[in-house]
């Protein structure tokens, strides 16, 4: 695949990650949970799993967390430090484990990194407002992690059977 090519694709999943990073965030969160989203922006993530390498896939974490932050308002607060390290880790986590369980499911992988992705957000959390008081938040963000990954691993899973882009 040619170069320019790559760089249309890789660029349209980090437009299509920030827009929905920026609904997301105007979007009123139905628990009372500070800070909670649900994280669908990182359903560009798990689509592109299967066709990716490592250095594409976090460059479209950064594009995406850089992009949505900047329009959201959100650029360099804590939570952007929050959500950016906690992508981070969680394409890793996909990443990785796509490559070691491919026959898995997207749902899996997905659900992986969620919950990957808050471990790592309430470990920043800590340092932020020096107090480990803030683990017991921890319990709540998996439960909605699960969903969440859930969801996002079924929408790839669909994308991903429908469109033909990177095959």
């Amino acid at each position: 695949m040619s170069v320019s090519k790559k760089v249309s694709i890789y660029g349209m999943l980090v437009a299509i990650g920030s827009a929905i990073y920026v609904v997301e965030s105007f979007m009123p969160f139905p628990l009372p949970l500070p800070g909670a989203r649900w994280g669908f922006s990182n359903v560009v993530l798990v689509y592109a799993l299967p066709f990716t390498n490592i250095e594409w896939l976090l460059a479209v974490v950064i594009g995406k967390a850089l992009i949505g932050a900047l329009i959201s308002g959100k650029i360099f607060t804590p939570a952007f430090f929050m959500g950016i390290s906690g992508s981070t880790i969680a394409a890793l986590t996909m990443f990785f484990s796509y490559k070691t369980f491919r026959k898995a499911g997207m749902i899996f992988h997905s659900v992986l990194g969620a919950l990957s992705n808050n471990v790592v957000q309430v470990l920043i959390g800590a340092q932020i407002v020096s107090s480990w008081m803030i683990f017991g938040y921890l319990p709540y963000m998996e439960i909605l992690g699960v969903i969440s990954g859930s969801a996002n691993g079924i929408v790839a899973g669909i994308m991903l059977k429908r469109m033909k882009v990177m095959r």
